[in-house]
C-alpha cells in the first residue's frame, strides 16, 4: 500500500509544533490547513500539501516526493509589536524551520526533508492587518511507500 501524503504533513505539524511553539518559541499555533481567520494565531506556520511525485522502482514498490508549502505568518507593526520585531520574529522561525529540517533528516515517515528552492517572503493584508507571509517550499522523500 501507498504512503498517504496526509501522513507526511501530520508528521511535518507535529516536528514543526514541537520545534517551534513553547515557552521561549517564536510561533503560537502550527496548523496543517489553512486557518479562517488569522487573528489570534499569529505568529502562525501552516503546512500545505503541495503536490507528488510517485516514481515506480522495479520490483521495490515506489519511491515518493511529497511536496508542502509551508507558509509562515507574523503580524506587522500592532500595539506593543514593532515591524522590527516583526521582521526579527520572520528569520528566526525561517532559521529555526531550516534547523528542524537539518535535524530530522530521516524519519519513520521519511528518509529525507529539506527546502526545494527559495523562500519568498511578501507582505499581506488580510481582514485590515498587515502581514509578512514567508513561503517556504518543503520536500519529503520516501526511499519506498
Amino acid at each position: 500500500m501507498s504512503t498517504s501524503r496526509e501522513t507526511a504533513r501530520d508528521a511535518l505539524v507535529t516536528l514543526l509544533g514541537t520545534a517551534l511553539v513553547g515557552a521561549g518559541l517564536p510561533v503560537k499555533t502550527v496548523t496543517g490547513s489553512k486557518v479562517d481567520s488569522l487573528e489570534g494565531l499569529t505568529p502562525l506556520v501552516s503546512v500545505l500539501s503541495s503536490g507528488s511525485m510517485r516514481k515506480r522502482q522495479t520490483f521495490q514498490g515506489n519511491d515518493a516526493t511529497f511536496y508542502f508549502e509551508v507558509q509562515v505568518w507574523v503580524k506587522q507593526e500592532s500595539t506593543g509589536w514593532t515591524n522590527a520585531q516583526a521582521e526579527d520574529a520572520l528569520d528566526r522561525i525561517e532559521s529555526l524551520i531550516a534547523a528542524t529540517y537539518e535535524a530530522a533528516q530521516s524519519t519513520d515517515e521519511w528518509e529525507d526533508i529539506y527546502f526545494s528552492g527559495r523562500t519568498n517572503v511578501m507582505e499581506v493584508t488580510v481582514a485590515g492587518n498587515s502581514y509578512y507571509m514567508e513561503r517556504i517550499p518543503t520536500i519529503t522523500w520516501l526511499a519506498k511507500s
